[in-house]
């Protein structure tokens, strides 16, 4: 596997580089299976850092850019339950933030899957949406409706015009981007003058991801780069925007889902699992806060805007 140098996102150096976690990669670490979303945590994952200036958590190295996109690319999409689920979750807030934009013509999510959540967008008034996805079998999932809507894509600057949206989303996206601060750049440009980017991923800083330490599964070879509250505040406020709020999330999904993220031994999580799947208590949504959060920012109007 070719790999590639990070830096850190903020500070844009590796000058106060302290380890956290060794390298835990094995044989066949790259696949498409291990790319795909929501899937059952295995541990693999590659040297992390942190920033002893910023305090933002990496992996380094990593995989080249090109390969990282090949395996989204071929990435599988068998959660269809869990993503309506999430895309209520994410329905959710938008609505709240929603009477603070400057009006409701169009919306971009970046990394949108099967479409769940752009589908709830235009439920909650929007005009238009337009997702972007590099998975092809995630957007084949797609509803008709929906799925012509999506661009097959990584997410890069140049895709849309400047201006072109009122609202840019992001969920469970920006930790996998190996250059984040330009995707957030990215964002400012494509938003109208006051709108706004709502982003939503795993949170370095919640208590149970402190607590598990390196068997937490947010600590994973998806995983680029980890956020708290401070640093993806930084990281917004660096590309133009003004933060108006950061906060921890409520996620609700199934019970048997998140028996599947918890750090138990493989001879008793798979018949848990198996069981959990089986039955009707598996099935029942229990929402607690479980380690991630949200940022609300707003693009700044430039001068003559």
């Amino acid at each position: 596997m070719k790999m590639v140098h990070t830096l850190c996102a903020i500070c844009d150096t590796d000058r106060w580089d302290r380890l956290l976690y060794p390298e835990s990669l094995g044989d066949r670490a790259a696949t498409a299976e291990r790319f795909s979303a929501r899937r059952t945590p295995d541990r693999v994952h590659y040297r992390i850092v942190r920033c002893g200036h910023c305090g933002l958590i990496r992996s380094d190295p990593i995989l080249a850019a090109d390969a990282l996109l090949a395996l989204y690319r071929g990435s599988h999409f068998d959660h269809p339950v869990e993503s309506q689920f999430a895309a209520e979750t994410y329905a959710r807030y938008v609505a709240a933030i929603a009477g603070e934009l400057p009006d409701r013509d169009s919306l971009l999510e970046i990394g949108c899957g099967n479409g769940a959540f752009l589908q709830r967008a235009l439920e909650l008034g929007f005009a238009d949406v337009t997702g972007v996805e590099p998975s092809r079998q995630s957007i084949e999932c797609a509803p008709p409706g929906i799925r012509e809507r999506i661009l097959n894509e990584g997410f890069r600057d140049g895709l849309f015009r400047p201006g072109s949206f009122s609202m840019v989303c992001g969920f469970q996206v920006l930790d996998h981007l190996a250059r984040p601060g330009a995707a957030v750049q990215a964002c400012w440009k494509v938003l109208k003058p006051g709108g706004m980017a709502f982003f939503l991923n795993h949170d370095a800083g919640a208590w149970t991801n402190r607590l598990l330490g390196g068997r937490s599964p947010i600590i994973d070879i998806e995983h680029i780069y980890l956020f708290d509250r401070k640093t993806i505040s930084m990281l917004f406020e660096s590309a133009g925007f003004d933060v108006l709020r950061t906060f921890r999330v409520v996620d609700r999904h199934p019970l048997a889902y998140w028996l599947r993220l918890a750090p138990l031994p493989e001879w008793c999580a798979q018949p848990l699992n198996g069981i959990l799947n089986r039955v009707a208590l598996g099935r029942r949504p229990v929402a607690w806060k479980a380690g991630n959060l949200a940022i609300v920012a707003r693009r700044k109007a430039e001068v003559g805007d």
